[in-house]
């Protein structure tokens, strides 16, 4: 794909994202995003030279990230708001006629999208024809959709057309082709929108006025992260590629723990006795898994404890989360957190309906049925804490013992149980009780 220019766009407030943090530098398998995602973009695609965008917080980190990949790469911070900001970032390190590709750092897909997309290229080039990737969906995703024409070619874009009003069945993955930079510029510079999606304009115009515009039909594998959730598709998306079980030499299983399936097990890690570690799961480095306890389909970080008789279950960790004899189940729990004994999350409703979870003051369905926690950094829960299905909590908070917590909780909050007893005189003597019946039935 010999002269291929490549905008990688790791820029946006991430505000739905939250409490979590910056998404574009989470991890995978042990791995930052910007090291899989970059490293995969140039081994597959070749590109001449490669552009990131990124935003005020994350730029300099993902320069120190990508910096010993091999390749023409420039780490930029983004100028101006959305995806038209970002893009017009980029565009000002290309000339008019170089050709280009835009990707979302956080679309993740299968090695047969680049497949299909080699198999095009020289048609494209040669009928100077741009080009736009599709993902057939019978779900609603709060995504663009692409309105095509009775020739498969993209005549417009409709950005989050809500449910029931899809003009079509392809949501669009970022992943556009242009054939022109020059040409792309020219109709950013004219598009107007009071809302975010000026971008979005931009392409529609540009099809309006005759440039044809192919849609690539992709049909593998396709995850993205918008909302938090999407964590766990995340996750369950690399997972998925983990294959047989690979296991740090210096790792330390007890001879009566059970390592089931497709697992990677990482240096450090002690496994005591009885644990079960069922695949397909990741632990990172120096982790404990401690006796009784049970990982299942789940991601650790580095550092992590999972204490007497934890049960964690389709969940992603970052690093230095500890638990002692807890449940956590389907929930995302970013760094340095800490539950205490019997504290535990609630990952499914009585009616066993879709679970919703407040985004920017509005409740959204989360799509899933069984959805526990969305914690942030720094967080303590103290023993006894009962969390409740899709809560979040921000970072930086304590959770007292024994909450009930049904409500999100901003940052740099400590909830506390109130609670009313009485004390009065215990006029009963129960040393001068006998439980040899008691015992007798003990046997």
């Amino acid at each position: 794909m010999s002269n291929l220019n490549l905008i990688i766009l790791a820029g946006g407030s991430s505000s739905r994202f939250a409490p979590l943090k910056e998404k574009n530098l989470y991890k995978f398998l042990g791995k930052e995003v910007p090291k899989i995602q970059v490293e995969k973009f140039i081994r597959f695609l070749k590109p001449h030279k490669t552009v990131i965008i990124g935003n005020e917080t994350n730029t300099e980190i993902i320069s120190e990230i990508v910096k010993e990949i091999e390749g023409d790469i420039e780490v930029k911070q983004q100028v101006g708001d959305g995806m038209a900001g970002a893009a017009n970032t980029g565009l000002e390190n290309f000339a008019d006629e170089d050709d280009l590709l835009i990707l979302n750092m956080n679309d993740y897909f299968e090695d047969t999208l680049f497949e299909q997309f080699a198999e095009m290229l020289s048609g494209l080039r040669e009928k100077k024809q741009s080009l736009l990737t599709g993902f057939m969906t019978e779900k609603y995703f709060p995504g663009g959709y692409l309105v095509l024409d009775d020739n498969n070619f993209v005549k417009a874009v409709y950005e989050k057309p809500g449910e029931g009003n899809e003009p079509s069945k392809y949501v669009r993955i970022v992943f556009d082709y242009f054939a022109s930079v020059g040409q792309l510029r020219e109709y950013m510079s004219q598009a107007q929108s009071e809302s975010d999606d000026v971008y979005e304009v931009a392409l529609t115009n540009m099809m309006q006025s005759d440039i044809e515009f192919v849609m690539l039909d992709y049909r593998g594998k396709w995850v993205t992260i918008k909302y938090p959730w999407h964590v766990l598709d995340v996750m369950n998306f690399f997972l998925d590629q983990i294959d047989g079980q690979i296991i740090a030499d210096d790792v330390k299983i007890s001879d009566t723990a059970v390592i089931r399936g497709n697992v990677i097990i990482e240096s450090g890690t002690k496994i005591f006795d009885n644990a079960v570690v069922s695949g397909p799961a990741y632990i990172g480095k120096n982790c404990i898994i401690g006796n009784n306890a049970l990982v299942r389909g789940s991601m650790l970080g580095n550092d992590c404890i999972v204490g007497y008789s934890t049960e964690v279950t389709r969940s992603y960790w970052l690093d230095n989360v500890w638990t002692h004899k807890n449940y956590i189940g389907d929930s995302i729990i970013e760094n340095d957190v800490s539950f205490g004994s019997h504290s535990l999350t609630a990952n499914l409703r009585l009616d066993e309906q879709d679970i919703s979870v407040n985004i920017k003051g509005e409740r959204l369905s989360s799509g899933l049925n069984k959805l526990g926690n969305i914690i942030g950094s720094n967080v303590r829960v103290g023993v006894g804490a009962m969390l409740m299905p899709g809560v979040k909590i921000a970072s930086n908070c304590f959770i007292g013992s024994g909450v009930l917590l049904d409500k999100d909780v901003e940052e740099n909050k400590f909830v506390r149980l109130k609670q009313d007893y009485e004390v009065k005189d215990n006029n009963f003597d129960i040393s001068e009780t006998n439980r040899d019946e008691f015992r007798s039935k003990l046997k």
